[in-house]
């Protein structure tokens, strides 16, 4: 039976229950991240926990927990659970609704942590890469919610299914000006004329805790980063590009629609990345080294 950590405890996942008039039921108001533990050891936890808090101050949401109870809390869950190997789902409610429909919140918030194993992407989508669409509808630069982590989704759900009913795994959005931002639950990358370049902070897109790691482990391999706004017709120029998230590390990309991308087949940049960003993984965590997914 699995167990969840609710407000402190560890339960079972049965005993666990959300009020039906839980501000996260009625306005989906919430927060969230999802952490990645290698062999028992979370990477970057702290990162994560910095980007939930940023989150939760922009929502104006409360959390009666320090960073230390919520580590706790996962290594505790991970191991009741004997999944050293997880994939750690941390979620903020914004507690019980009294019926006033505002911003302010009368009640607690709800702390929750699910832990489940991690299933990556199929090996064939590492050996071949995968393909993505751009999701049919912009995300305006001005948009209060495109910078932090809530658990309003469903723009995301939407465009998920538009890339799977295409064949495609992602979906990628562009703001008004049709620049590139970032996928569902994803980050993009691009390698155009040699420099490894993602879309700038500056848009409204989430700042990815891998995005960050990815970029660290590209200027340590000597490689020219540049974060900045890529146009569709600029990126139709990359002879490489790649999504990076916690659950799938760093993803080739072959397609973006119907433009192939370089080859067509995962390129050297984004394979030395790859081996430097597990390096960074066994460095921090202590995991020993991995053998990489379709290899």
């Amino acid at each position: 039976m699995a167990k969840v950590y609710w407000n402190g405890r560890i339960l079972p996942e049965e005993e666990a229950c959300l009020s039906v008039n839980d501000r996260a039921v009625l306005f989906c108001d919430g927060a969230y991240e999802t952490m990645r533990s290698y062999s028992g050891r979370f990477f970057r936890f702290p990162e994560h926990l910095r980007r939930l808090r940023h989150t939760l101050a922009g929502m104006s949401l409360d959390l009666p927990y320090s960073d230390e109870e919520i580590t706790r809390g996962a290594m505790e869950l991970i191991q009741a659970n004997e999944v050293p190997d997880a994939r750690l789902r941390l979620t903020v409610t914004g507690g019980r609704h009294e019926g006033q429909v505002r911003l302010r919140r009368p009640n607690p918030a709800n702390l929750i942590l699910t832990a489940d194993p991690l299933i990556p992407p199929p090996d064939e989508a590492y050996r071949d890469g995968v393909k993505v669409i751009i999701a049919p509808w912009p995300v305006h630069s001005e948009s209060p919610l495109s910078r932090i982590k809530t658990v309003t989704r469903l723009r995301h759900l939407m465009a998920k299914e538009e890339a799977l009913e295409q064949g495609a795994w992602e979906a990628l959005f562009l703001d008004e000006r049709g620049g590139f931002l970032e996928g569902t639950a994803t980050n993009v990358f691009f390698v155009i004329d040699d420099v490894v370049r993602t879309p700038s902070l500056d848009g409204p897109l989430l700042a990815g805790v891998t995005r960050d790691a990815t970029l660290e482990a590209a200027r340590e391999a000597g490689l020219e980063v540049r974060e900045d706004w890529i146009g569709v017709e600029e990126a139709g120029r990359a002879t490489e590009a790649f999504l990076t998230s916690t659950t799938i590390e760093l993803l080739p990309i072959h397609h973006v629609g119907e433009r192939r991308i370089g080859t067509g087949r995962p390129g050297p940049v984004w394979k030395r990345l790859r081996e430097g960003f597990r390096a960074m993984v066994s460095r921090e965590t202590g995991a020993p080294p991995q053998s990489f997914p379709g290899e």
